[in-house]
């Protein structure tokens, strides 16, 4: 289900029944010659696509977060670098967590695939995750914590809004990890062939001119991008449906 086609009987439902959101979020940038500059966003919509397919009554697709700080690391604007704002993010981030907990939800996921858990992008979505749940508790008054959790308009407040990643909820046990990922290189390479082949374009990449961190792309394999890409699936659909490893 996508939160943009509920209508208002569909979206009473699905608050009633603690139905989690999940929204993928980016950036705009380079990523080579051979990648779209949307690549990290659309990364994090081919795997919240196919969970939403695995759980399509067990979770609701909202609209993406696709802009956020790049620093111009990796090119220019010319070259598809769009440098948004920290701040700007920070701000828009927090006006839709709001809106979504105003709307009735409990359960807010953010799939983040843009600079790691500490750049950037995460800090700015955690703040603004932060606010929200600040927010929320102020109505609550002085010493809330003394309450049953249970009876608390929030049960779960510290799990309101997670902000998280394409392998957050994944079971490494058994495997060689962590996954590849990598900007533009061989690890996004695989992810993008997996989810959107038609996208890319390895042709286009010369590694004697390009930057180190897109000499491993002309490695990346289909068949191991479609294993891990599977792999964030199943960690995501165990978190949101609650089955235990």
């Amino acid at each position: 289900m996508h939160l943009v086609e509920l209508r208002p009987a569909q979206l009473e439902k699905a608050v009633k029944n603690n139905i989690p959101v999940v929204m993928a979020a980016g950036c705009v940038e380079y990523h080579g010659p051979h990648l779209p500059i949307g690549t990290d966003l659309l990364i994090g919509e081919a795997i919240l696509t196919r969970v939403e397919k695995q759980i399509p009554e067990g979770c609701i697709v909202a609209t993406p977060l696709p802009y956020a700080p790049t620093m111009n690391w990796a090119g220019a604007a010319a070259e598809g670098d769009m440098d948004f704002s920290p701040d700007t993010l920070h701000l828009y981030a927090r006006e839709v967590f709001y809106r979504l907990t105003q709307m009735g939800f409990r359960r807010i996921y953010v799939l983040q695939h843009h600079q790691g858990a500490e750049g950037l992008p995460a800090l700015s979505l955690k703040k603004a995750a932060a606010d929200v749940v600040r927010n929320v508790t102020k109505a609550w008054g002085a010493g809330w914590g003394r309450q049953n959790t249970a009876t608390l308009p929030v049960p779960g407040i510290f799990d309101l809004i997670k902000i998280a990643h394409a392998d957050s909820f994944s079971d490494y046990t058994g495997l060689n990890g962590p996954m590849p990922v990598g900007h533009g290189g061989k690890g996004e390479t695989q992810l993008m062939l997996a989810g959107f082949p038609e996208l890319v374009e390895i042709n286009a990449l010369d590694i004697t001119t390009a930057p180190e961190w897109l000499k491993d792309a002309p490695e990346a394999a289909v068949l191991e991008g479609v294993q891990w890409l599977h792999f964030c699936v199943e960690g995501w659909v165990r978190e949101l449906t609650g089955e235990k490893t």
